[in-house]
């Protein structure tokens, strides 16, 4: 019997553990373990979903019912100002670049194949998800659209909880993982590991490009096919010891492995000028991708008694041992010699992070920031290219496509900042300085070129936020944004994806600089919110990916800060909640982007939008039903523009029994989109013009089983800790 057969017989007996779970003897409050009641003490509070502040949206993960039982990115999907295009990557405002953090701090467990890992981890171990589109100075400036804030779920409870889960869909994806979380006297922990295998489906498309600078190589096309699976095993620990109420040392680890193997069926043509075929190849091609990540970080937290200032001392540190290996073969058909390519590269990066911050609200009016911290970024690339000789029946190592990087990256930054408030207006303002050092060796056949380049700058941040009444605010915020380049664009190793496309990295890209302004309005009542942004941006310098065509036919792309780029926006998010038994959320948002390279003289402008909903209604004892969708348009850059809408949607029930222990969840992705087609993309250059299409088949049937279990005693008379926030 197969996975597919397993999975839809295990779908048609949901309904008869759903009447089971009905029955009111079997069903009861869900609990973990013990607490401990106060007599004549009634409690009722509404959690909520989604809470905006001054510069930032949470996005509530705890308080969604579909945490249990669902991946990150199921949740990711809900979130306002968050969506997930048809390639499955994150967008935030319809951008890519943005920075991702969790728990307020950069690490490689995320930060890094961000895409990738939201499939496999667990909801159920985030605790939330900001949105920080306007990130105060203690943030590290880096992310030009903003920052992506994941905070993992933290159980503090005297005695132990954990979860063991395991999902598997209708494409061949498997998973399982496992949650641990416990307190002995002083000490804490928790721990998470996870495991997966997801295919995606197979991808069919065509590439169409006229060449006005060839006449025998003049149009071009490309029919392919194309199969990614992604492979990933992950491991965390967390433990802190708190040897009084004054005094937090914690220890974190994270350790990740991915491998993501494609394989690519491509036929390849050439006509010229008078449509006369020239040159026709066949080109399997085979990638092997190796993804790992290590971090770990260190840290003291010390609280003072007279003005409850917290003092925190953290160095961690994070490794991505990183590897490509691909196979390019050409079997020809007419005008094309046998030709088989074989690349392999090797990325080590290290990045060591020691900081100091120190954070106090003084007489509930002042709150002061400052802090310090040294980054150090080392990068070592290492590449080997051969060729099959043919005539010798042997591999020949090809040294002119060979170019390796080793670099390094000294990040010194200052800040400080300062916010009073008045009786409804709170004001904030602070002001970052950083310097920044790149020094690499790119080491070629032609020679060992030495770089240096250095930059300083200034981040300031401004905050005003009106309380207008009890449920009504008013907020504008500035900031500027950074946004470096990272090794991969830096790296001029010449990679070669077939024989008439090559692509590289540029090592004398700048630091991008953006100022932000963001005006954002709030209001609430009994049973809906409303939230309110517009959302505007400057940047001079924007690194693009831009591509030529030579006359012989082979493209050639590069990274430039080439762009001046200027972005604004509107986003409303509605939520409504008439009863505990449905939630209804609501978002939309319109934006115009304009592109200028001033040295190609060449200009792209559109608008841009997206709109998502998401709702869930009980329906019967532990049951609760799902759908979500979102569909957005209007992507640009450069020398592309993007036709077309992109769209997705899904539906799901979710069933509870055993008290709520464990956990079934049944959701169907896509199911009426027999055949999907993505947005068409045309890309116009000086050299060429380019159009692409591609569809594949989305439908897919998953379903996820978790089992939570524990023994908690909840001791209500313990002190609540004060959690820092952004704002008074």
């Amino acid at each position: 019997m197969n996975a597919k057969t397993i999975i839809l017989t295990a779908a048609a007996l949901f309904a008869g553990f759903a009447v089971w779970a009905q029955d009111p003897q079997k069903a009861s409050q869900d609990s973990l373990g013990k607490v401990e009641r106060l007599k004549e003490a009634t409690v009722s509070a509404r959690r909520e979903r989604i809470k905006t502040d001054a510069d930032k949206l949470t996005y509530n993960v705890e308080a969604d019912p579909l945490a249990d039982g669902s991946n990150l990115i199921d949740i990711l999907r809900n979130v306002p100002m968050l969506s997930i295009n048809s390639d499955e990557e994150v967008l935030l405002n319809g951008s890519k670049d943005y920075k991702v953090l969790v728990n307020g701090r950069s690490t490689g467990m995320l930060a890094r194949n961000f895409n990738q890992l939201i499939k496999t981890i667990p909801a159920s171990s985030i605790k939330e998800i900001q949105v920080i589109t306007n990130p105060p100075v203690k943030y590290d400036a880096e992310g030009i659209g903003g920052i992506i804030n994941i905070v993992m779920a933290k159980r503090l409870k005297s005695g132990y909880s954990g979860s063991l889960g395991a999902n598997a869909g209708t494409l061949g994806n498997v998973g399982g993982s496992g949650y641990l979380s416990a307190q002995l006297g002083k000490l804490t922990f928790s721990t998470n590991a996870s495991g997966s295998y997801f295919p995606n489906p197979t991808v069919h498309g065509i590439t169409e490009i006229e060449n006005f600078v060839s006449e025998n190589n003049h149009y071009q096309r490309l029919d392919f096919s194309s199969d990614n699976n992604y492979s990933t095993g992950a491991f965390s620990l967390e433990a802190g010891y708190e040897p009084d109420s004054l005094n937090l040392i914690t220890l974190s680890g994270w350790v990740n492995i991915q491998k993501m193997l494609s394989h690519y069926d491509i036929t390849e043509t050439f006509w010229n000028t008078d449509h006369v075929k020239t040159v026709e190849m066949l080109e399997p091609t085979v990638r092997t991708n190796r993804y790992n990540t290590f971090s770990g970080e260190l840290a003291y937290q010390k609280t003072f008694r007279n003005d409850g200032g917290i003092l925190t001392f953290s160095y961690s540190i994070d490794g991505n041992p990183n590897s490509t290996d691909n196979n390019i073969i050409v079997k020809p058909v007419l005008n094309y010699p046998d030709y088989h390519r074989h690349s392999f590269n090797t990325e080590h990066t290290i990045q060591q992070i020691s900081q100091i911050d120190y954070f106090a609200t003084l007489r509930k009016k002042h709150q002061i920031e400052a802090g310090g911290k040294y980054t150090l970024r080392s990068h070592v690339a290492d590449s080997q290219d051969e060729l099959w000789d043919y005539d010798a029946w042997s591999w020949v190592i090809d040294n002119s496509n060979v170019n390796d990087l080793d670099y390094k990256q000294h990040i010194f930054a200052a800040y400080a900042s300062y916010g009073y408030k008045f009786s409804k207006v709170t004001l904030k303002a602070g002001t970052r300085m950083e310097y920044t050092l790149n020094r690499g060796l790119s080491k070629s056949a032609s020679g060992d070129i030495t770089f240096d380049n250095s930059n300083f700058n200034i981040v300031p941040y401004f905050n005003a936020a009106w309380q207008i009444d009890p449920k009504s605010s008013l907020a504008l915020s500035y900031t500027r944004r950074l946004g470096r380049p990272s090794v991969n664009y830096l790296n001029p190793f010449i990679f070669e994806e077939s024989p008439y496309s090559r692509m590289h990295g540029n090592p004398d890209l700048r630091t991008v600089v953006s100022d932000a302004l963001t005006l954002t309005y709030r209001t609430v009542g009994d049973q809906w919110d409303l939230m309110a942004r517009t959302y505007g941006s400057l940047c001079n310098n924007k690194i693009e990916y831009l591509s030529v065509v030579g006359p012989d036919g082979i493209k050639v792309s590069t990274y430039e800060n080439a762009v001046v780029y200027d972005h604004i926006d509107c986003m409303v998010s509605v939520g409504w909640n008439p009863s505990g038994k449905f939630n209804l959320q609501v978002s939309g948002d319109v934006g115009y982007n304009s592109y200028y390279a001033p040295t190609l003289d060449q200009r792209n402008g559109g608008w841009n939008w997206y709109f998502s909903a998401s709702g869930n209604a009980s329906l019967w004892r532990g049951a609760t039903a799902f759908a979500s969708g979102g569909a957005y348009g209007g992507d640009i850059t450069l020398q592309r523009t993007y036709y077309g809408v992109d769209y997705e949607y899904s539906f799901g029930l979710r069933q509870g029994f055993l008290q709520n222990r464990l956990i079934l969840n049944v959701s169907a992705i896509m199911p009426f989109q027999r055949r999907y087609a993505g947005t068409v993309r045309e890309t116009r250059t000086e050299t060429y013009h380019q159009h692409n299409e591609s569809f594949y088949d989305p439908r897919s049937l998953r379903l996820g089983l978790t089992w939570r279990f524990g023994k908690t005693s909840i001791n209500l008379k313990h002190a609540r800790k004060t959690e820092v926030d952004d704002k008074l």
